[in-house]
């Protein structure tokens, strides 16, 4: 069964629209964050806002340029939900980019870390696990943050 030319025209511009629709999307939705210093601890006033228990906070510092330090939180709700929240601040938006480039670069399961990226101003914060329910109940809380 072959083609017609009419055919394989419509089939080479179906294709190449499917390409380009999902590249257009994300140009156009994805929203850049601004970069702005954020002060406080918003992971932490977040979990209180939402109810959530925060289990432990220590100090740390990702080993990558810029980084200026940051916070790892474990929190726990009523469910017995439990997860693990780290925050970096970054001395400037370059910096902060490079690091969502590189979270970015890698495929999942090929260096690239299994949980969620947020970007906060100049803080970039890390959830494990990336579906968890605290992660959806302090949410609002942290995009609130942003305005």
């Amino acid at each position: 069964m072959a083609l017609t030319l009419r055919e394989e025209h419509g089939l080479a511009i179906f294709l190449i629209l499917m390409f380009l629709i999902p590249c257009v999307m994300i140009i156009f939705v994805a929203a850049e964050v601004p970069y702005s210093t954020v002060s406080g601890e918003p992971v932490k006033d977040a979990a209180i806002a939402a109810g959530i228990t925060v289990t432990s906070v220590k100090d740390s510092t990702w080993n990558l340029p810029g980084a200026t330090g940051g916070k790892t939180y474990v929190l726990s709700d009523t469910a017995g939900n439990t997860v693990t929240i780290s925050t970096q601040s970054f001395d400037s938006a370059d910096s902060r980019d490079a690091v969502i480039r590189l979270y970015n670069a890698h495929p999942v399961g090929r260096g690239h870390p299994v949980g969620s990226l947020i970007v906060l101003g100049s803080q970039l914060i890390y959830v494990t696990p990336a579906n968890s329910e605290i992660l959806n109940e302090i949410g609002p809380a942290l995009r609130n943050r942003l305005k």
